[in-house]
């Protein structure tokens, strides 16, 4: 019994503590009261309840590949959206524009890790756009002859249309994989 009780609370626990956070409670408009922003997996989209907006129940459009390791991270000016798949993954930074009264995507990094499997973990590749400034860095590597090869570190200028919380899917995070995966085809051979 007592082997019983121990492996149903070992259980719970790892079930509480290896769960993503899907909801955060943080001031995120700057007025000093807590806002609240959500995953909300069955109808694939973000909610974001801000003070400023009398707690009005704000919509991102909806996320047609919403994984299962979704979650939400505090920023110091904001939240960050990660969805993460098998061997890539998209973080979105989100943070309030006070001349809009909204929640503003500000950034986007990519992972790609499909080299790391045979090459280790220095093999993944990573990515970042500012978009206020539309400043893109990326790093990878490419396989070449057999051997793991890092390219030069690409800068360039990369543009998207102005997003709020409510325009937001992940449709801008594919366009933004497709933009960068056509700057690091340049480098192969």
């Amino acid at each position: 019994m007592k082997k019983t009780a121990f492996l149903f609370f070992i259980s719970l626990s790892l079930s509480a503590f290896g769960q993503s956070v899907q909801e955060m409670v943080k001031d995120l408009d700057g007025d000093s009261v807590k806002d609240t922003v959500r995953i909300d997996s069955d109808s694939r989209i973000i909610v974001c309840m801000l003070s400023t907006q009398k707690f009005k129940k704000i919509k991102s459009g909806k996320i047609q590949k919403l994984n299962f390791g979704n979650t939400l991270v505090a920023t110091k000016k904001g939240f960050e959206f990660w969805n993460d798949f098998d061997r890539s993954g998209f973080r979105c930074v989100f943070e309030y524009d006070p001349k809009a009264k909204k929640m503003q995507l500000v950034q986007m990094r990519r992972i790609d890790d499909i080299l790391s499997y045979d090459y280790g973990e220095k093999a993944k590749g990573k990515s970042s756009i500012n978009l206020l400034t539309n400043q893109y860095v990326g790093d990878f590597y490419k396989v070449n002859h057999g051997k793991l090869q890092k390219i030069p570190t690409i800068k360039a200028k990369m543009t998207f249309p102005k997003t709020y919380l409510e325009t937001f899917t992940d449709s801008v995070c594919f366009d933004y994989e497709a933009k960068c995966l056509a700057l690091y085809k340049k480098f192969e051979i």
